[in-house]
């Protein structure tokens, strides 16, 4: 069916007194390929007007979404505008596109990196699609501008101006993040390795090649539900196990990499780590909730072995974490100050080896956990969305917020993991296994 469209540039309406440019971190530098990718589809008919007038008011509290690249340094806040798009696809429905999985390319205006690195895009696009009953507002933004927290803040305040509602107003301080240290490239991988980074494998990575050429690592499962009830019991269970109080997360990633060792097949001779994406606000000195940029960190646990139960994982995983999320943590500060001295080297080294979580039998298992973030809570004035789709970030395990209508979480797996998943059949024992818990 073909969707007609029209666009114009959405600029502030009224500019604070920040600076003349918006600095990029290190750590907002290493995210610039990507692109974040919001979509949500709510029932009823959009109010374009408003939905104009508020991203005019946003815009002034995020001036670098409306900005240019013009060098290196960061986004120049020249008020450039945000594209946005109204398109009309009235033949699909809101129930349509609940039962389908949804292209991004249909409800939202691409993002071209290329572009917007030399300044002619901005790093914001914004498209509403009116269907017969309802729309889809997709919104792409440059991951070197937000991260997942202040992205899906973003766009939650942008609802809260168009229904008048109050809002924590965005902090755009690069400064606040802990400094690099002054480390050369001759010796960055002395100090990775001493800070506990891995060294990459040349040869390993070849071995990624095929999963790339074949589309194997751009696959994704449907949702596997958790219930609410599922999750707390799963917690409580773990945390009497451990004799001590377990999260949600915790729990969560402990199961979910059990059973990514049970899809790798591995023994007890495969050395797996799991890897949980943090968000740093308030764990690190100085950085407030409300922080808009890049902010988060990656956090390894130490070795387990391949065929450990989800208690020793669980184990293992909150040893990890429980010193990095402290408030403040200096652990995790020194986490992000490695972080931020390596990215711009370029060497050959990372938190844990790439391609042991992008291959073939993945003894990596890297988490992200969506599910505290207010996908949910936008709402521009007639209620929250019917659905707030998934990302499609390479994440090898999503975990997603459930419509509170149904509450718990969704959980999405990709790359090989998706791949195996999809091989099986009806009634298999692993499938059966992640039913249970919806």
């Amino acid at each position: 069916m073909k969707i007609v469209e029209t666009a114009e540039f959405v600029r502030a309406k009224e500019r604070g007194s920040s600076p003349a440019v918006w600095n990029l971190t290190n750590l907002d530098r290493a995210c610039l390929p990507m692109v974040l990718r919001g979509t949500w589809i709510f029932e009823g008919r959009p109010d374009i007007e408003r939905m104009k007038a508020g991203l005019q008011t946003l815009l002034g509290h995020y001036p670098h979404l409306a900005g240019r690249m013009k060098d290196a340094a960061g986004f120049h806040l020249t008020n450039g505008g945000v594209p946005f798009a109204v398109a009309d696809a009235a033949g699909r429905t809101v129930a349509d596109l609940r039962r389908s999985k949804i292209s991004r390319k249909d409800y939202s205006t691409e993002l071209n990196i290329q572009r917007v690195k030399s300044g002619r895009d901005a790093p914001l696009s914004v498209r509403i699609t009116r269907l017969s009953d309802g729309y889809v507002l997709g919104v792409q933004c440059s991951h070197a501008c937000l991260d997942g927290n202040s992205f899906y803040t973003m766009v939650d305040n942008w609802g809260r101006i168009c229904r008048g509602a109050d809002f924590e107003r965005p902090v755009l301080d690069p400064s606040l993040l802990p400094a690099p240290e002054p480390v050369t490239r001759k010796d960055g991988m002395r100090f990775a390795l001493d800070n506990g980074w891995t060294r990459l494998s040349i040869l390993k990575f070849f071995g990624m090649l095929p999963l790339l050429a074949t589309g194997i690592l751009a696959e994704r499962t449907g949702a596997f539900r958790f219930s609410a009830g599922a999750v707390d019991r799963l917690k409580r269970d773990l945390s009497e196990r451990l004799g001590a109080p377990c999260s949600a997360n915790v729990a969560l990633s402990a199961l979910l990499s059990k059973m990514c060792m049970r899809l790798s097949g591995l023994t007890g001779e495969a050395a797996c780590r799991q890897v949980t994406v943090a968000d740093g606000r308030l764990h690190l000195a100085g950085v407030p909730a409300a922080y808009a940029g890049n902010a988060s960190a990656l956090i390894a646990t130490p070795p387990f072995p391949g065929d450990a139960s989800v208690e020793e994982i669980a184990r293992v995983i909150r040893g990890a974490l429980e010193p990095m999320l402290r408030t403040p943590s200096p652990e995790l500060r020194r986490n992000v100050v490695v972080a931020m001295t390596m990215f711009p080297l370029g060497l050959p080294a990372g938190h844990v080896e790439i391609a042991g979580m992008y291959s073939r039998r993945p003894t990596v298992f890297q988490v992200n956990n969506f599910s505290k973030m207010p996908v949910y809570g936008v709402d521009f004035g007639a209620g929250g969305p019917a659905r707030g789709v998934p990302h499609d970030l390479a994440d090898p395990v999503l975990i997603w917020p459930a419509h509170p209508s149904q509450g718990g979480v969704e959980v999405y797996f990709g790359g090989a993991f998706a791949h195996g998943i999809g091989r099986r059949k009806a009634g298999d024992d692993w499938l059966e296994e992640m039913r249970k818990y919806s």
